[in-house]
């Protein structure tokens, strides 16, 4: 009998000891499997992103040094953020949550080209960026329905500009910026046509507008730089045809609000001078465009100042920027017309613009730029 109750004594110590090494398993694993809304108690929601700063940024599987590391991070990754509690910042990454230290991160800022912003900006624009390797000497008619042999015909292009120090020719600087603006625009959701993507195309001035007026844009916009014997010559301006063009007349309202907000918010963005808007029928890719257009001068190539702003990376981004300012100021305008037909009858803008631009004109009586829109 004492055998059997030793026996019995025995079984039951080791289903004690067997039930104590279960229960401190489970006490263990259950502070390892602790539901996330447990952990993150206190923690202030964020919706945005941080970027890493450290040289080894540490990540966490629990907001405590203690816990298991995830991962280690260089300098610059962008993760998401979704909360913050004092000394930790959780975050989402690979579709988990983790931490990091708030000391390590920043917050940073990142815009993507969404389909929801493509859906909330469905406009086109047509760019030109003016000028081409080859100059083409044969002549095309100032006006689509013009004859080539006339007096007033135009070669189909002219030279390019050159940079008075820079050596940057004008066809790399007005493509350089209008691929530049084409990403700026396609960021915000717009659909962007170029005339060309290259220097090596052999398009004429009519060709380009034509090619504008065949697409879905709803605007053409034109590039130039400009070079003039007057070394003193710098800042931006804006052409459009004149009021009494048979062509473009019903286009005008609409073209010099574009040249306006163009030439305003691209000076805004790069400090440069504004030297106003101006009217010309001896442009013709204005002449035959059949939507609102406007040609913007980036400035003079042929003052020494602005030629190292122009061939700077930096500011033709400035110049883009400010160019895609100008055109989401234009659409706001256009879409107010369109929503709100009978509230836009401004008054015509027609005294504002000189027939004769005054500065060029001054220009013209030393040789160098007659009108502006002689040189295409």
């Amino acid at each position: 009998m004492d055998h059997l109750k030793k026996k019995n004594f025995a079984r039951l110590s080791l289903l004690l000891m067997l039930l104590f090494l279960l229960t401190a398993c489970g006490k263990k694993e259950q502070v390892q499997t602790l539901d996330p809304a447990e952990i993150t108690v206190g923690f202030e929601a964020k919706k945005d992103y941080v970027q890493t700063t450290g040289q080894e940024t540490v990540i966490y599987r629990l907001p405590d040094e203690a816990s298991e590391v995830y991962i280690k991070l260089k300098p610059g990754v962008d993760l998401n953020r979704t909360g913050v509690l004092g000394d930790w910042t959780r975050i989402r990454l690979n579709d988990t949550t983790l931490y990091v230290k708030t000391a390590d991160v920043k917050t940073t800022v990142i815009q993507w080209a969404t389909e929801q912003k493509k859906t909330e900006n469905s406009h086109t624009v047509y760019i030109d960026p003016a000028k081409q390797i080859n100059a083409i000497q044969e002549k095309e008619s100032l006006f689509p329905d013009g004859d080539p042999e006339e007096d007033e015909a135009k070669a189909k292009m002219g030279r390019a500009s050159v940079g008075v120090g820079s050596g940057l020719f004008e066809y790399e600087l007005t493509l350089s910026v209008a691929k530049k603006l084409q990403h700026e625009l396609e960021m915000k959701g717009y659909t962007v046509i170029l005339s060309r993507t290259a220097d090596t195309v052999s398009i004429s001035n009519a060709e380009r507008a034509l090619a504008g007026n065949r697409s879905d844009a709803e605007i053409m916009i034109r590039l130039t730089a400009h070079a003039s014997t007057n070394t003193d010559s710098r800042g931006i301006f804006g052409l459009i045809s004149t009021v009494t063009n048979p062509g473009t007349k019903d286009l005008y309202q609409d073209s010099f609000y574009l040249a306006n907000m163009l030439v305003t918010d691209t000076c805004t963005s790069t400090g440069a001078s504004r030297l106003g808007i101006y009217q010309t029928d001896k442009t013709v890719f204005l002449n035959y465009a059949k939507k609102p257009a406007a040609v913007i001068q980036l400035g003079f190539l042929s003052n020494a100042e602005e030629d190292r702003k122009l061939a700077d990376t930096d500011y033709q981004e400035q110049l883009a920027s400010g160019l895609a300012d100008g055109i989401d100021s234009y659409f706001r305008y256009a879409d107010e017309k369109a929503a709100n037909p009978e509230s836009r009858t401004t008054e015509s803008p027609a005294g504002t613009v000189p027939e004769a631009p005054t500065e060029a004109a001054s220009e013209a009586d030393d040789g160098s730029l007659a009108e502006p829109g002689d040189e295409e």
